[in-house]
């Protein structure tokens, strides 16, 4: 079965540009829009897992993107670097 990633409208119910990000069905990450002086900036994370030992070396969790789309390809770059180094638990 190949992996499947999937962005769904948050339940908090702050504001329309919070996002969670899904794998294969599981919660794993979070961005939302963040006003700033210089305009929107999208926060994103990976979150709700367990690691395997520390991150490995380029491996980020958190950070910021100009975009939706930016944030959506940093998530993934990293939580894709986290599973090719066998650093995420499997889920129990």
């Amino acid at each position: 079965m190949p992996d499947k990633y999937t962005l769904r409208p948050t339940d908090l119910g702050s504001t329309e540009d919070d996002f969670v990000f899904r794998y294969n069905g599981r919660d794993v990450g979070r961005t939302y829009a963040d006003g700033t002086p210089v305009g929107p900036r999208w926060y994103w994370s990976i979150y709700g897992i367990n690691l395997r030992g520390p991150l490995p070396d380029g491996v980020e969790v958190q950070g910021l993107a100009d975009d939706l789309a930016a944030a959506g390809a940093a998530f993934k770059a990293n939580w894709e670097r986290l599973l090719a180094a066998g650093s995420v638990k499997p889920e129990k």
